[in-house]
C-alpha cells in the first residue's frame, strides 16, 4: 500500500513525514535547546531517539496483518508479489502467537503492510490484545471495509490512530487511482468514525499520494477532510515502485525544475488552507537530502512480514527491480530470520539485525557530532558547507538503504 502513515516513516503521521508546527524531536523548543534547535533544524532532518521513551525495546513493531487487497491502485508496488504469495498473504494466527508475548516491549504497533489490514479476520482480538499490553496502536486501510460496525469495534477495541488512503478528492479522480473502490462509501465510512469516537481517539487521517494525476486537488482533499470531520492530511510521494507499477508516477527528482518548484507553491498553499481550518499535514521535500537514518529507523523498530520474516522494514522485506531517482537499480533483500522459527529477541540480536543497528548508530552519532563540535569551535561554517561535512563524516549506508527514498527524505 503505497505512502504509510504511519510508526517510523508512519509515526502517526506514521509509517510514511514530519507533523507542521514542532520541532525535530517532536517536543516544544526552548531555552539553550530551543536555541540548538532552531539554528541546526536544516542539518538535523529529524533524527529520532535511539531508545523510546518508556524504555521499551521497540519504539514501532509494523505487523503486516495482511499483503492481500481488495482494490487495485494504479500506483501500488506490490501486485505482483502479492498475486504470488502463499494463503492470499494473510498473516496467520501461528505468527501472531510469537509476537505476543513480546507486545510488553512495544511502544508502538502498526498493523499495516503491503495489503488491506481489514482483511485480516482476528484484527480487532489482535488489536485487544497489542492495547491491553500498552501498545499505542494504528492502521492505513483503504477504507472500503471500514462499516460502521468494523469501526466500532475496532475503536472499543482501543485502536489510537486509523489513517484512510484517499487519493483524490472526488468521485471521477479517486476511482480512477484506487480502482474497484466506492468513493462515497469510503466518505461515509471515515465520517462516521468522527461520529463514533470517544473524545479524539482515534486519531483519523487521510493519506494522498501525490502524482501528476491528482496534483490539482491538493486543496480539494483539505476541504474534504475538513467536511469529514479528520484530525490530519498525509501528502506522501509516490516512492515505493517495484517494476513497472509506481515507476514514473512520482513527482519528486534528483534536482529542482519549474515543475516541482510549482508543484511545492500549489502545495504550501494547500498546507496553509489546512493550518486555517485546524486539520494537521504533513508532507516531503521534491527533491533528496541524504539523512543519518530514515524515519523507519531500524535502531528500534522491527517489520513483521505476513508469513513471520522479520526484516529492517518492507521494503527490504520485498526487494527487486526498482528505480531510484529515476534510475533503474535492484533493491536487496534483508532478513533477519523468520519468527515462527526463531524467537524474535533471537533474531533482535542476529548478525544481520545487529549490524542495521549499528551501522545506523553510527551515523547519527558522527552526523551530530560534526554540527556540535562546529558549535562549540565558536564559528561554524555556512549552512550548506556543515550540511556537506556531516554527511561526508558518516559511514556508508547499508546497499538497500542508498537506493531508497526514504533515506533521503523523500
Amino acid at each position: 500500500m503505497q505512502g504509510h502513515p504511519p510508526g517510523g516513516k508512519h509515526r502517526q503521521v506514521t509509517h510514511s513525514g514530519r507533523e507542521h508546527g514542532k520541532n525535530l524531536s517532536g517536543r516544544p523548543a526552548d531555552g539553550r535547546a530551543g536555541f540548538f534547535e532552531r539554528m541546526f533544524r536544516p542539518f538535523r532532518q529529524a533524527v529520532v531517539r535511539t531508545k523510546p521513551a518508556d524504555e521499551r525495546r521497540w519504539r514501532l513493531m509494523q505487523v503486516e496483518s495482511s499483503m492481500a487487497c481488495n482494490l487495485r491502485c494504479v500506483m501500488c508496488p506490490w501486485t505482483e508479489m502479492r498475486s504470488a504469495v502463499a494463503g492470499r498473504g494473510i498473516m496467520s494466527e501461528t505468527v501472531w502467537e510469537a509476537i505476543r508475548p513480546h507486545l510488553s516491549q512495544v511502544l508502538s504497533l502498526d498493523f499495516t503492510g503491503g495489503g488491506e489490514p481489514l482483511l485480516q479476520p482476528r484484527l480487532v482480538e489482535w488489536v485487544t490484545e497489542a492495547a491491553s499490553a500498552g501498545c499505542e496502536t494504528g492502521i492505513l486501510t483503504n477504507g472500503l471495509l471500514l462499516t460502521r460496525e468494523k469501526a466500532d469495534e475496532l475503536i472499543k477495541a482501543g485502536l489510537d490512530w486509523i489513517c484512510v488512503s484517499m487519493d483524490g478528492a472526488d468521485k471521477d479522480e479517486y476511482e480512477k487511482i484506487r480502482v474497484g473502490s466506492d468513493f462515497e462509501r469510503v466518505c461515509n465510512n471515515l465520517e462516521n468514525i468522527a461520529k463514533l469516537r470517544r473524545g479524539k481517539k482515534p486519531k483519523t487521517m487521510i493519506n494522498f499520494v501525490l502524482m501528476r494525476i491528482n496534483l490539482h486537488q491538493v486543496h480539494q482533499i483539505v476541504g474534504l477532510a475538513y467536511k469529514l470531520g479528520v484530525d490530519q492530511v498525509n501528502f506522501k510521494q509516490c516512492d515505493v515502485v517495484r517494476g513497472e507499477h509506481g515507476k514514473g508516477l512520482g513527482l519528486f527528482g534528483p534536482k529542482p525544475t519549474g515543475e516541482t518548484r510549482t508543484t511545492e507553491k500549489n502545495l504550501r498553499k494547500a498546507l496553509s488552507l489546512a493550518r486555517k481550518k485546524g486539520i494537521k499535514t504533513t508532507s516531503f521535500p521534491f527533491t533528496p537530502g541524504e539523512r543519518p537514518v530514515c524515519e523507519q529507523d531500524p535502531r528500534d523498530s522491527i517489520f513483521i512480514r505476513y508469513d513471520g520474516v522479520a526484516a529492517p522494514c518492507i521494503n527490504l522485506a520485498n526487494g527487486g527491480p526498482t528505480t531510484f531517482l529515476g534510475d533503474d537499480v535492484v533493491m536487496p533483500v534483508v532478513h533477519y530470520g523468520r519468527i515462527t522459527e526463531r524467537d524474535i529477541l533471537d533474531l533482535w540480536d542476529s548478525v544481520p539485525c545487529t549490524f542495521y543497528r549499528k551501522r545506523f548508530r553510527d551515523r547519527v552519532q558522527r552526523y551530530e557530532d560534526t554540527f556540535f563540535k562546529s558549535l562549540i569551535g565558536g564559528s561554524p561554517p555556512a549552512h550548506h558547507r556543515l550540511l556537506e561535512l556531516a554527511i561526508a563524516a558518516m559511514p556508508e549506508a547499508p546497499q538497500g538503504c542508498k537506493v531508497c527514498h526514504y533515506l533521503y527524505d523523500l
